[in-house]
């Protein structure tokens, strides 16, 4: 359940609840209509505000986060999505396979780790970085570089000045994969968890299946023995 649909769920109960008031009262106590609308917004007020705060607590604790986190991290969220929508822009200015290429694994490290943290908001201050400065980084560094690497009559200062900066694009990118594995590094723990358990798992249940084996080769020499030696004494 996301944080908004505790504002759906308080008024799909407040509703009736104000509606069933308002009929009572109009009905029964019979007060003047300006009445009647007061008792049915407060019906309406009394109800919504505990079911929704009820639902919202409930969230927010299924993910971790308090009140006042989960504010900062939809605000940082907001003040990224322009920033990815940027990103996307620039596949208009590419001229080359190699810009596309860049500019495509750029867009998918940044959508990725933008999604990842709208789904589960927990996860932002492991990648903190990334909406603070490698975001902003890349998208500026990328905007200037597809623009100039476009103009004529370049220098040779001009053309070390872009090689230097593709360089430097690639080393973002490299920041930018970075951040994703910190994005996932919780998951990755809880996948090693698990591979462990399954693993001592299976080790005791080989081991279980081989120990009758074990003991029915022990005793099947023995019973020969025994029965060979009763043999020579009944002869």
């Amino acid at each position: 359940m996301k944080y908004n649909t505790s504002y759906i769920l308080g008024a799909i109960l407040a509703i009736p609840v104000a509606i069933i008031t308002g009929i009572i009262s109009m009905n029964i106590f019979q007060f003047e209509m300006w009445i009647d609308t007061l008792i049915m917004l407060g019906s309406y007020i009394m109800t919504f505000l505990p079911v929704q705060q009820k639902a919202a607590h409930t969230y927010l604790k299924d993910i971790g986060l308090s009140k006042n986190d989960y504010k900062y991290v939809k605000k940082q969220l907001k003040i990224a999505a322009p920033k990815i929508k940027h990103l996307l822009a620039q596949y208009k200015k590419v001229r080359s396979l190699s810009e596309l290429k860049n500019v495509n694994e750029i867009n998918k490290l940044a959508r990725v780790i933008f999604k990842n943290v709208q789904k589960a908001p927990s996860k932002f201050f492991n990648v903190d970085s990334f909406f603070f400065s490698h975001l902003d980084n890349t998208v500026n560094l990328l905007n200037e570089y597809l623009y100039l690497s476009r103009m004529p009559h370049k220098t040779k200062e001009d053309q070390q000045l872009l090689n230097h900066a593709k360089l430097t694009l690639d080393e973002l990118k490299r920041t930018l994969q970075a951040d994703l594995r910190a994005l996932n590094k919780e998951n990755y723990e809880t996948m090693r968890v698990e591979i462990n358990l399954a693993d001592n798992y299976t080790t005791k249940q080989l081991f279980s299946q081989k120990q009758p084996q074990i003991e029915h080769k022990e005793k099947a020499p023995i019973q020969f023995k025994n029965r060979v030696h009763h043999e020579e004494e009944r002869k």
